[in-house]
This record gives structure tokens, sequence and C-alpha cells, in this order.
């Protein structure tokens, strides 16, 4: 583990902890941040082919237009869920430098959640360019509001990974379960799918789900499809919201208790 001077502290101390999670997370690894990009390729290859070619009912977009689509839900959901799951145990991780150096621990988890989106950032710009260059994908001015999309992306796992890394430091069983729920979102949020395959009521109650007005804003922004309805962006902006709300009362809470865990 690598040292960081204990005069490095507050928040001045991100950066280098988000630099210290990527050398990590590929320390001795031969091809190192490729590793990043060829697992999500290999799993965007293969929902491309079973629900893109081979198990495509009809009336359903055309291999193309369903691989362009899987694409703007998989990468931004990969990236919600690697930063949910890498924040959620950064206090975990992080415990012995909590130990020595003076910082907030919220730091780590800010820290912990950036890495994992930059990481997808990465591989989310390299392929929009390959779909582009192959024509799969058209360039649009809708590109320009991408980086305002992820960070929104970013402040949803991140208000829900400061919810839960205090929880998980005290009750290690957080990690299984936040992993479960996870697994069922994935099915839940409109990543395989588009919501307009669904029947009306189903429409209404998939609204709810924050990650269908931020899987929305994606592919609008990508594709050019409609902006998603005003009760999907309102379910996005209340979950931020109200977890960011929870999170400090979480960390409030707890905060007194944490130190005995590190």
């Amino acid at each position: 583990m690598s040292a960081i001077p204990r005069a490095v502290a507050g928040w001045q101390i991100v950066p280098e902890l988000v630099r210290r999670d990527i050398r990590v997370r590929f320390a001795g690894a031969r091809f190192g941040l490729l590793w990043s990009i060829l697992n999500p390729s290999i799993q965007l290859a293969s929902y491309s082919l079973i629900f893109g070619y081979l198990y495509r009912g009809p009336g359903e977009e055309t291999g193309s237009a369903f691989v362009a689509s899987l694409f703007c839900g998989l990468w931004p959901w990969w990236g919600f869920q690697e930063g949910v799951m890498r924040g959620l145990s950064s206090l975990v991780d992080q415990s012995a430098l909590l130990r020595r150096v003076p910082m907030a621990p919220s730091a780590c988890v800010v820290a912990a959640v950036t890495s994992a989106f930059v990481l997808q950032a990465v591989g989310f710009a390299l392929f929009l360019a390959v779909f582009a260059f192959l024509g799969i994908i058209s360039p649009s001015v809708g590109w320009l509001a991408l980086p305002a999309i992820a960070l929104v992306g970013w402040l949803l796992a991140l208000a829900a990974s400061l919810v839960l890394a205090p929880l998980h430091l005290v009750i290690r069983d957080t990690v299984h379960v936040v992993s479960a729920i996870l697994l069922l979102g994935f099915f839940l949020s409109p990543v395989l799918y588009s919501t307009q395959w669904l029947p009306p009521a189903a429409q209404a109650l998939a609204a709810l789900n924050p990650m269908t007005g931020l899987l929305g804003l994606y592919r609008w922004a990508v594709l050019g499809v409609p902006l998603p309805s005003a009760l999907a962006s309102l379910a996005l902006g209340i979950a931020i919201l109200v977890l960011s709300v929870l999170a400090r009362t979480v960390f409030g809470r707890l905060r007194p208790l944490l130190d005995e865990y590190w």
C-alpha cells in the first residue's frame, strides 16, 4: 500500500485516492486498463447476439438498432453498479488508511465511486467512437450533453454509496443484500429492453425506477430518441435528493461509532 502524506487531508486527497485505486486494481496485470474494456465488450457482444439476433421477436428493433440501444443501457448500468459496489466497500477497504491519515471517511467513498466511473467512461467513449465509425450510431449534437448526464449517474451512485458504506462497515452482510438487489434491478431496469415494449400500466410503474430516467437520458443523447417522461425524470431527481439527505443522516448517526471499526 503506497503511503499518502499525512499533510494531505480533507477533500484534497480524493484525486490521489482515485489514481491509487486505479493503479491497485490493475497492478501486475499485463494488459492493465484493457481489462476494464475487454470484459464489458464480451458481455455486450453476448447480449447483442442473444437478444438482438437469436431471440429478436417480430416488430422489435433491428440488430444494429438493438446493439446501439443495448450499448446505451449496459454501459451506464455498469458504471452505476460498479460505482455502488466499490463505494459500498470503500470504508472497509481503506480502513488502514483511515487509521493513519486524518481525513473525512466520505472522501474514500467519493474516490471509489469516481474511479469506477472514470474507467467505465473510458470504455463508453471508446465504443461510442467505434460504433460511430461503423455507422451503428450517428454523431449528433446530443453527445455534448453526455458529460452532464454522466454526472447525474455519478451523483446517483455516490448518494447510494454514502448510505450503504457506513452500513456495510457495521453490518458486513450488506454487500450480499445489495448485490442481490442490483441483480434484480438489472432486469427491472430498461437495460435489455425499451419501456415502449411494456404495457401502458407497466410503463408508468417502470418510470418510477430512477434508472429508467438515467438510461433514457443516455439514449436521448446518443440515439436521438425522445427524452424520458417527466415522471421518469422526476423520479431520478427525487431519488438523488432523498438518498443525499439519507446519506447525511446515516453518516451523522453512525459517525461516532465508525472509529471502532477502522
